[in-house]
């Protein structure tokens, strides 16, 4: 390991050496929107602080450390460098500030900048976001569909937006999960009582946040290449767009599933994806040979493979839903046996 490396010191304590400033002690905040904050009364609950000299830090590591700081549960972060922090590393702390929930700069001098975040981990129940996050991702792949058969001008615009709001979302699940493991509150409040559960929350709250990377990521290909990738043959376009649909329809189902708790439903849409991965083959063997322009064999191919990819994904969560559905805790609500209907 370099000695740059190794100059990275992290310690985290209940309290701080020195007291925070007295609006920021145990306080807390409410949403107004759009990232606003109001501070409230404090709670009586003890700040968990964190304190970060990133001297030397490498390239990143600040910025993946906040956000570990984040999810972990660290209500302030206090980030100093000998010398003062660099330009960069300033720009990345502000980076993870405006894409995360509930965080904000408090402090921010030559010597030190003070990061608080207000959010509280047990507000949101979990199946309230993933529900979110799933309806936001099927709006993506509605705009895919859209802008292949021409339905009006392509609404572009939405994925980055989108996009940033689903990873806001991601990291604000992982922190939920994360607390909850320690406090029986938190599980509670954010309805994933069973530590057994969390594991695999955690696991689709991933798979969720990967596919939208990846839905974005055809967005962007649509974007750069849509007016070749309309004139593509008529079987390849239709088959691109039936995959698109398909996609869309196995998401529901997927969620619908695993929201439900339904072994049978998500044993048939797993079924139903076993089919329909072979076929992501025959649509790139078609749009290689179907196609001249070499860029747009290149966009099409790239679609083409992410679809694949997110079909994927919708295993992983299916195979969730399968194994919760044998859980020792939920076999036990139904007499040891395992749930064989659908809902």
């Amino acid at each position: 390991m370099s000695r740059r490396g190794s100059d990275t010191v992290t310690e985290a304590r209940r309290v701080p050496t020195d007291p925070p400033p007295p609006s920021l002690a145990s306080s807390v905040a409410r949403e107004l929107g759009e990232g606003r904050l109001e501070r409230g009364p404090p709670n009586g609950r003890p700040q968990k602080v964190l304190r970060m000299d990133v001297t030397g830090a490498a390239p990143n590591l600040l910025e993946r450390l906040l956000v570990g700081s984040y999810i972990t549960g660290q209500d302030q972060v206090l980030i100093t460098a000998r010398g003062g922090l660099t330009t960069t590393q300033r720009k990345e702390v502000h980076r993870v500030v405006d894409r995360t929930l509930g965080m904000t700069v408090v402090g921010d001098t030559p010597d030190a900048v003070e990061v608080q975040n207000f959010i509280d981990p047990g507000k949101y129940a979990l199946p309230r976001l993933i529900h979110r996050v799933v309806r936001m991702l099927s709006t993506e792949l509605a705009v895919c569909h859209a802008a292949l058969v021409e339905k009006g001008p392509p609404q572009f615009e939405v994925f980055d937006t989108i996009e940033e709001e689903i990873d806001r979302l991601y990291l604000l699940m992982v922190r939920q999960l994360l607390l909850s493991s320690d406090s029986p509150r938190i599980a509670r409040n954010i309805d994933v009582e069973s530590h057994h559960y969390q594991i695999g929350d955690r696991l689709v709250a991933k798979v969720l946040e990967v596919t939208g990377d990846l839905i974005h990521d055809i967005g962007t290909d649509l974007e750069g290449n849509l007016p070749g990738l309309r004139r593509l043959p008529r079987p390849v376009g239709r088959l691109l767009v039936a995959r698109i649909d398909r996609l869309q329809h196995l998401l529901t189902d997927t969620m619908d599933a695993f929201g439900h708790l339904s072994a049978v439903d998500a044993n048939t849409t797993l079924n139903v994806i076993d089919e329909v991965l072979p076929m992501g083959i025959r649509l790139g063997q078609l749009i290689t040979r179907r196609t001249a322009d070499r860029k747009v064999v290149g966009a099409a191919q790239r679609i083409a493979c992410h679809l694949n990819i997110c079909l994927e994904m919708l295993i992983i969560v299916n195979e969730v839903t399968i194994n919760r559905c044998v859980e020792p805790e939920t076999v036990a609500l139904t007499g040891s046996r395992v749930a064989m209907d659908t809902h």
